[in-house]
């Protein structure tokens, strides 16, 4: 759901310019939309204060123009640009690394739009920027099913944070940047019911979809043929509430 921001930038007088110093406005607005995630465990949802967002403006040769500066207290001059082609705007509420080293490491999400656009003498440009999720996000919920079996448990991502789902850390979501549309990685789930008989460790990789949460739900299968059939079920956060896929380990 795309949510408009109350209060958007104010098309006020255009700056006058001659052929050595034509300037012309642009009028800013960003939408937003709100992330959510809902499973067994949780609920909840992430509207982020587009105020707050960082706004860069870049000239076509490489020129930055204006650096990181909130959306929210953009004044009259910031607005005025010399009449040229090409310029290129982004906006995001935090910087990629930020997105990964945020919330003790677990990240957060990033929004971000960006886009080519030209300014005219004497004239305003208008420019709406859709502000979408830019990362990947990861939670994993232990069913009931699979911690009573194995009530030493854990998720472990293996990778330079090394992030690590228990029953401490059940609510959290973890944060990737990815450059692919989708990239994968390895997750080793660890349980233990007391006894070397009753153990399990195994390795998985994961997909993670740009854009979405994937929400991994880690059962047990009671009453199988083998009774240390452990299911990780994989959804995308599709908005849907469907299932993308299920592997079987164990």
């Amino acid at each position: 759901m795309l949510l408009p921001l109350l209060a958007s930038c104010s098309n006020t007088d255009i700056v006058p310019g001659n052929d050595a110093s034509a300037t012309g406005r642009f009028m800013l607005s960003l939408l937003t939309e709100e992330v959510t995630t809902e499973d067994i465990t949780r609920a909840g949802s992430f509207n982020p204060d587009v105020s707050k967002f960082k706004v860069s403006i870049t000239d076509a040769k490489g020129l930055e123009l204006i650096s990181g500066k909130e959306y929210g207290s953009m004044e009259d001059h910031d607005k005025v640009l010399p009449a040229a082609e090409d310029y290129i705007i982004e906006v995001a509420n935090c910087s990629p690394q930020e997105a990964v080293s945020a919330n003790e490491g677990w990240g957060t999400i990033r929004f971000m739009a960006s886009e080519t656009f030209d300014i005219v003498s004497e004239q305003t440009t208008p420019l709406v920027l859709e502000c979408t999720m830019a990362n990947a996000g990861l939670s994993v919920i232990f069913d009931e099913s699979f911690t009573t079996k194995f009530p030493t448990y854990a998720a472990t991502i293996q990778d330079t944070r090394n992030l690590v789902f228990k029953s401490t850390t059940a609510d959290k979501v973890a944060y990737y940047n990815i450059s692919q549309d989708q990239e994968s990685i390895s997750l080793r789930l660890t349980g233990s019911a007391g006894g070397w008989n009753d153990r399990i460790d195994k390795t998985q990789s994961i997909p993670l979809t740009k854009g979405k949460i994937t929400r991994l739900r880690v059962r047990f299968n009671d009453g199988t043929n083998t009774d240390s059939d452990v299911n990780i079920d994989i959804e995308t956060d599709t908005g849907m509430g469907e299932t993308d896929d299920e592997v079987t380990v164990g």
